[in-house]
Formats: structure tokens, C-alpha cells, sequence
């Protein structure tokens, strides 16, 4: 069988550069995607690797670049949307500019370019589709409210194209990551003119979010998804926070896991809401 092929798109930093050295070193060839110039040597020194420039704003260019990926090694086997950025604030102090660009970026630049590869998936009888979506999808984090609304669609999409592709040999799948120390935050697109009312409990909430996992773990996770051969599950977690919140609601139920959740985001966890979610891990070096 001839080497395969995966796309990974946003790889400059995170999980997208972490996902390209962990498919590159396991004898994948990778085409990674950058979004600026300037970092179109992100994977110098990795043989297998071919980094493309591409804006995922840009859904035209999304749109054409199935066969602009696949020209690189001859084939594509599988895509990992890894591609998108944090915006975070009230929601009453963020702007409609910015809840659209979190949308162009997060769920159309993502469907854009699911649909350039799934003609080449559906002509070769199959393929794998990775969607980036995050636990905030899941959980309903405070000031995070746009984002994790562009991440609960990329979590709907998935679904909904795992099953409607099935036929074709094309199984898609949504990922989870936890609370991650990536540079997400570090660039994440501000609500401005927040109301003083706000910053008091926003600060608060993002001091009780500072211990974060290492990446790593989601890179791995990311090869799981396209190694495992599992045709049937959709939703993969990465992270033990992320990992704890599906069995916790299960155990707790929706309303009484909705009680012990809203307390805990509010800064008031009950003992049992302690013993039930782990924390993220600290993050390696």
C-alpha cells in the first residue's frame, strides 16, 4: 500500500503542529496548512511534510483546495479541521463583526473545506474526517459563549455527515479537547467596552481555569481518530477534564449535572462536584 496521506489545517502553533509531527513521525505524508507567510516554515527539516499557504476565511480557496492538497502526494486519505481561534467576552459586550468572524472561521472556512475533500473520499471509497470541536460545546462555559456555539455546530455537523457519508466509506468524527495549554488563549479575540459589572466574575472564572493539559495529549488523540479503524463512534475526547464531563452527565443526569456545573463555574463547586471532575493535568514543558 502506497504511504498515506493526511491534510491538517491551522498547524503554525498547538494542536495543528503537534498533530503534523505525530503523523509525520509515523510515516504519514502531511500537507499542513498556515494561515500567514511568514510561517511557512513552521515544518522545515520534516521530510514527509508540505506546508500550503491557505486562509480559511476564504471559502473560494477552501473550496479548491481538495485537489490542491492531493496533487502534493497523489492521494488524501484523511483531513483533520483543526483550523479556528477563541473569542471570549460577554456576550453583551461583543460585537456582531465578532461573533460572524468567529462563525467564518470556526464552522464555514471548516464546511468549506469538508466539502473539497468529500468528492475525492466519496470517488476512492473512503477517507476519515477529524472536526475540532471543544468541551465548551459540551459544558456551557461562561464568556465563551459565541465559541462554544461555533464549536456545538462543528460538533452537530460531524454527526450529521458521519451518518450521511457512512455509505461511501467516509467516517467522520468530532473531537473534544479540554482545557489545553495552547496559545489559543494568549490570542484570543476580546469582547472590548466590557461593562464593569462583568470583570469581576470574568476574571475570577479565568483564574479558575489557569492549570491547563498538556497538548500532547490532544495530538495523540488526533492520531487515535484516524488510526483506530472505528467506523462507528463519532465523539472522542482528549484531556481528563474533557474525558470526565460525557460520564458525569450520564451519572448525574442533565438537570442535576446542569446544578452542580452552573455552581461550580459561578466559583461555589459542591464536595461532590470535587470528587467527580479531575482537573486538567499540568502541562509538560
Amino acid at each position: 500500500m502506497s504511504t498515506r496521506t493526511i491534510v491538517i489545517t491551522g498547524t503554525a502553533s498547538g494542536f495543528g503542529r503537534l498533530g503534523v509531527r505525530r503523523f509525520a513521525a509515523a510515516g504519514w505524508n502531511v500537507v499542513a496548512t498556515v494561515r500567514k507567510e511568514t510561517d511557512l516554515g513552521a515544518h522545515d527539516g520534516l521530510a514527509r511534510v508540505r506546508t500550503l499557504l491557505l486562509d480559511v476565511d476564504d471559502e473560494d480557496a477552501c473550496l479548491a483546495f481538495g485537489e490542491r492538497a492531493r496533487s502534493r502526494f497523489g492521494r488524501v486519505d484523511a483531513l483533520i479541521n483543526n483550523a479556528g481561534y477563541f473569542q471570549s467576552g460577554p456576550l453583551e459586550a461583543t460585537t456582531m463583526d465578532q461573533v460572524h468572524r468567529q462563525f467564518r472561521t470556526n464552522v464555514f472556512g471548516l464546511i468549506a473545506l469538508t466539502k473539497a475533500f468529500i468528492p475525492i473520499f466519496r470517488e476512492q471509497r473512503s477517507g476519515v474526517v477529524v472536526n475540532v470541536s471543544s468541551i465548551s460545546a459540551e459544558a456551557g462555559y461562561p464568556y465563551t459563549s459565541v465559541y462554544e456555539a461555533s464549536k456545538a455546530a462543528v460538533a452537530a455537523l460531524s454527526e450529521g455527515l458521519h451518518t450521511e457519508l457512512a455509505e461511501f466509506g467516509v467516517v467522520v468524527k468530532a473531537l473534544f479537547p479540554g482545557n489545553m495549554a495552547t496559545g489559543i488563549f494568549g490570542k484570543a479575540d476580546l469582547a472590548r467596552d466590557v461593562p464593569e459589572e462583568y470583570l469581576g466574575a470574568w476574571e475570577a472564572f479565568a483564574a479558575r481555569n489557569a492549570v491547563r493539559s498538556d497538548p500532547a495529549v490532544t495530538a495523540e488523540v488526533m492520531f487515535r481518530m484516524v488510526e483506530d479503524g472505528d467506523t462507528r463512534r463519532v465523539r472522542y475526547h482528549s484531556g481528563p477534564d474533557a474525558e470526565a464531563v460525557p460520564r458525569v452527565r450520564q451519572l448525574l443526569g442533565q438537570d442535576w449535572y446542569w446544578e452542580e456545573f452552573s455552581a461550580a463555574s459561578r466559583g461555589e463547586p459542591s464536595e461532590l462536584w470535587g470528587t467527580l471532575m479531575p482537573r486538567p493535568g499540568t502541562a509538560g514543558p
